[in-house]
């Protein structure tokens, strides 16, 4: 079939915005390989695809869909969750993202450090941005708890020989405990099972 000088143009045009072949073909009426013969032939490279992966949502829109507010300023997760450990979690833009970590980016402004928990009563399930600490955070409220408590250690190590500059960690009570040790404890358990 011979193309008009008037398709020709539009082609060329079409081309230079960076229309797709298909579009190309839809819009005149012509076959993809035809617009493909031009593309070639003018010397454009393949257009580039739409990508239907990317959400127009932004990462705490995105959260915000799968949260309910609750009594207490609790916020309840009501997105998926892991299989094997029950991690609140959603995809964004290809990428996995545990409902914690985000809420503590949105209060915050900066990726979460270590794990992030909620530090409320009902600390399984809220994803509260106000209840929630990252490692850090985490370990200097529980340490000023300890402080108030008395019941801070003036060790500088563990019982195995662990800096508790670096490995010391307080559980809710404000108890001192060796992360590392927890650890290891844990791994151990998980072997013998």
């Amino acid at each position: 079939m011979q193309l008009t000088d008037t398709t020709r143009a539009r082609i060329a045009e079409m081309l230079a915005e960076g229309a797709t072949n298909a579009a190309i073909a839809a819009e005149l009426g012509i076959g993809k390989d035809t617009a493909a013969r031009h593309r070639a032939r003018l010397g454009y490279g393949p257009a580039s695809q739409p990508r239907r992966d990317r959400s127009p949502l932004t990462l705490e829109q995105k959260w915000e869909q799968y949260t309910r507010t609750v009594e207490g300023g609790h916020v309840e997760w009501t997105g998926r969750r892991r299989a094997d450990t029950g991690t609140m979690v959603f995809t964004h833009h290809q990428r996995e993202h545990t409902a914690r970590s985000v809420a503590f980016l949105i209060r915050n402004g900066r990726p979460a450090r270590g794990q992030v928990t909620a530090e409320c009563d009902a600390a399984e399930w809220c994803v509260s941005p106000a209840h929630v600490e990252d490692t850090p955070s985490r370990t200097k409220l529980r340490e000023a708890l300890a402080i108030v408590q008395g019941t801070a250690s003036p060790l500088t190590e563990c019982t195995r020989g662990h800096d508790v500059a670096t490995h010391r960690r307080y559980d809710r009570q404000g108890r001192p405990y060796c992360a590392t040790c927890h650890a290891e404890a844990a791994l151990a358990r998980k072997a013998a099972a």
